[in-house]
């Protein structure tokens, strides 16, 4: 695949790679980068003292890429000290991270940096991305998000986003988002103390600060393997509670946030955690109380989610519609009215293919 560099007036980009003991997915994260049609300026990998192979598999990406450099940690520091560490190390004009089990869609800088050179003031970049499994692409197709924050692609000002944010949510894919490096710095990096949570939130006020371009093509692939850093904080409701407190915090004194958004963001949370529970392979008992943990529900839920979960796809589907009338995540008249959208996206791009 021919590689081509961007010119000195361009935007300058820097990837970013944390990695913790992912050398069995590294060929193909770091890979995706290396077929990039649209070569990062910058790759920046950072292995937070991995115990498996990843040394091994980096240095070999790194024997002729005089661009690429790698950060050791000699004690585990987590992946949010890491981004910031990366924030600070670089000069470029803009910034992404790619978790070290994802990958990218070939075109992906060069559509993203497209934008970001007619659209130099947004706060970021974001595109669509496809689910796929531990071995590859999944046996459905599963775009993200699942509702879309505009049927096509399109600037969207922090108003449009404020709107946007009243009928859904989780429009900012970490593994498919460029953040402008200036106005990320502006806004603080990343906040330690929310974990998994400090990306996406973090997306949220840059957009609404700074508007953000969406691109509404599949250009990234999220792997979903069930040890996936932000699953596992997720899942767990002791970890969930804590943050959403955190997070709601936060969002009751940023006037940014629509009014009211607190409680709508904490119910979208417990709603996708306890879909990410009913996609698993534990024990229908085991589901149902770990799927009430989340909700924050009572014992009528435990008792009707074990019973639905007895009853085979049907009752999981049951226990589906459940939990979305708990939750009430998104406008399920808005998701049903981008359907063909959804479905154009995703026929637009084959499906994964490793590098």
């Amino acid at each position: 695949m021919t590689t081509t560099i961007a010119s000195a007036a361009s935007p300058t980009v820097t990837l970013v790679v944390p990695n913790f003991n992912h050398a069995h997915y590294l060929p193909e994260s770091l890979g995706s980068i290396a077929n990039q049609t649209r070569a990062p300026d910058r790759v920046i990998i950072i292995d937070d003292c991995s115990t498996d192979d990843s040394i091994a598999v980096i240095e070999r990406f790194l024997a002729d890429r005089p661009s690429w450099r790698l950060i050791r940690h000699e004690t585990n520091q987590g992946v949010v000290r890491g981004q910031n560490e990366a924030l600070a190390g670089t000069d470029t004009d803009w910034i992404g991270f790619l978790g070290a089990d994802d990958a990218l869609h070939p075109t992906y800088l060069e559509k993203a940096m497209a934008q970001a050179t007619q659209h130099p003031d947004a706060g970021l970049i974001v595109a669509c991305c496809e689910i796929i499994g531990p071995k590859g692409p999944s046996a459905k197709r599963m775009l993200r998000p699942v509702m879309l924050p505009a049927p096509a692609s399109a600037m969207l000002a922090p108003a449009d986003i404020r709107q946007a944010l009243r009928f859904g949510d989780n429009y900012f894919s970490g593994t498919t988002s460029l953040y402008r490096r200036t106005a990320l710095q502006a806004l603080g990096g990343f906040d330690v103390k929310l974990g998994s949570f400090s990306d996406a939130f973090l997306a949220r006020r840059l957009a609404l600060t700074y508007g953000c371009y969406f691109i509404a093509e599949a250009l990234g692939y999220w792997r979903i393997h069930g040890q996936n850093y932000s699953t596992a904080t997720a899942t767990d409701p002791a970890s969930l509670n804590a943050k959403l407190a955190d997070i709601g915090a936060l969002i009751a004194q940023n006037k940014l946030f629509p009014d009211g958004y607190d409680d709508i963001f904490a119910r979208r949370n417990r709603f996708g955690a306890a879909r990410m529970v009913l996609g698993g392979e534990s024990a229908p008992s085991t589901k149902a109380a770990r799927v009430t943990a989340l909700l924050d529900g009572n014992a009528f839920d435990t008792y009707l989610l074990r019973l639905l979960l007895s009853s085979g796809a049907s009752g999981r589907l049951a226990a589906l519609a459940w939990i979305t009338l708990r939750t009430r995540p998104m406008s399920l008249t808005r998701l049903l009215a981008q359907t063909t959208a959804r479905r154009a996206i995703l026929s637009a791009t084959p499906g994964y293919r490793a590098p």
